[in-house]
């Protein structure tokens, strides 16, 4: 037999794998390579696509692992060679243990209880069938630019939904606490239930359009995770200055816009019935456009770390909601539909003080939002 040549085949990666690899770095998620080829193939691979395989660990190696020794292994490790499907599994499990949320793409039958033991099993459309099935994503293109935009997508929702709990929580929670300090001293209800319900449903109108907010680009480069504990000092920062200005509120109009209006005494020192219906009507009106106008700026304030409307635009139907809101709702007290729900008009100059109001309001979170950040170094 005579020599002629050799024949050699050579896969090489796409184009793009590089820039996805470094893209999803840039998003706090690190690549990991579990393959069942050999290790020479594996570091050549990621050597091309940017992934570190200065350490490769192989498979016969990790079953000389104890669990304790692979947890620490995973974190540090970004290359497991020459795996069976069992080694995948272990090695997927080990890095859930340790608190990760894994994904896991993989296109083979070998792929398979992986795929079943990730967080987030991704195949391909040329994947076999059985692959397909076993995984939770399936990407249409062979492209991992596209897993780039699926995180993106995932996170600026879930960035939204953050918002909506934690600064209606806090805002919510703060009017109720007013409430209940005016109720221990007013002789009357400081807002009535049909006007929480009137207040709650603009509220809940804004907030639907709310997913669709823009969100700050330094907001989506990292996984955020959902817990009560930040839910509540975000609550125990921001709650109080809202009910500082609501009594603020109630002491202006209890001592100040409703006797000079109601003949120049407090509601106890009224006998005339037809005023106390008056007194009550223009102190829970004036509160009710004090708490929708703040309840509504103070989103534009807490929805970003950044400044509100000059470094951080919201989106447009955000926008548009909120002015149609306060506009609609402000309109409200000046017609005759006032009445049913126990409002009625207001003068021009307390809006004057509402805007006041507004203002210290916003300067007094800003200041709060700067420190809240340089503790907790964060925001929503």
């Amino acid at each position: 037999m005579t020599l002629v040549g050799y024949l050699s085949f050579f896969d090489a990666p796409k184009q793009t794998a590089k820039e996805s690899v470094a893209a999803l770095k840039r998003l706090k998620v690190p690549p990991k390579i579990l393959t069942g080829d050999q290790a020479a193939i594996a570091v050549s691979v990621c050597r091309r696509v940017g992934i570190s395989a200065e350490t490769v660990l192989t498979g016969a190696k990790l079953d000389e692992m104890t669990d304790s020794e692979l947890s620490t292994a995973v974190e540090e490790i970004h290359v497991f060679a020459e795996l069976t499907p069992g080694q995948k599994v272990r090695l997927v499990s080990a890095l859930r243990e340790n608190g990760h949320s894994v994904g896991f793409l993989g296109d083979g039958v070998n792929d398979i209880p992986a795929l079943n033991e990730a967080n987030v099993g991704i195949s391909v459309d040329t994947a076999v069938d059985v692959a397909k099935d076993a995984a939770d994503v399936v990407l249409m293109q062979k492209d991992l630019n596209v897993l780039e935009q699926s995180i993106l997508e995932g996170r600026k929702p879930f960035t939204n939904m953050l918002k909506y709990i934690k600064i209606t929580a806090s805002s919510n929670f703060g009017n109720i606490f007013a409430i209940v300090c005016a109720s221990a001293f007013l002789p009357f209800l400081p807002m009535t239930s049909v006007q929480i319900l009137l207040l709650n449903l603009l509220y809940d109108i804004l907030c639907i359009v709310l997913p669709w907010d823009n969100v700050d680009e330094e907001e989506t480069l990292s996984p955020r995770d959902w817990s009560g504990k930040t839910l509540g000092r975000f609550m125990l920062s921001f709650r109080p200055i809202s009910s500082l200005f609501d009594i603020a509120t109630f002491l202006f109009l209890y001592y100040f816009l409703c006797p000079m209006l109601c003949g120049g005494a407090t509601y106890l020192n009224l006998t005339d019935p037809a005023l106390r219906l008056q007194y009550v009507s223009l102190f829970q009106t004036g509160w009710f456009l004090e708490s929708m106008w703040t309840q509504v700026l103070i989103l534009h304030f807490l929805r970003t770390p950044k400044v509100p409307l000059v470094q951080s635009r919201p989106s447009t139907p955000v926008i548009c909601i909120t002015l149609a809101g306060i506009v609609a709702f402000t309109a409200i007290t000046f017609t005759g539909g006032a009445s049913l729900f126990g409002l009625t008009k207001l003068p021009l100059w307390y809006f004057a003080f509402l805007l006041i109001v507004a203002f210290a309001y916003m300067l007094l979170t800003t200041v709060a939002k700067y420190f809240y950040q340089k503790k907790y170094h964060e925001l929503i």
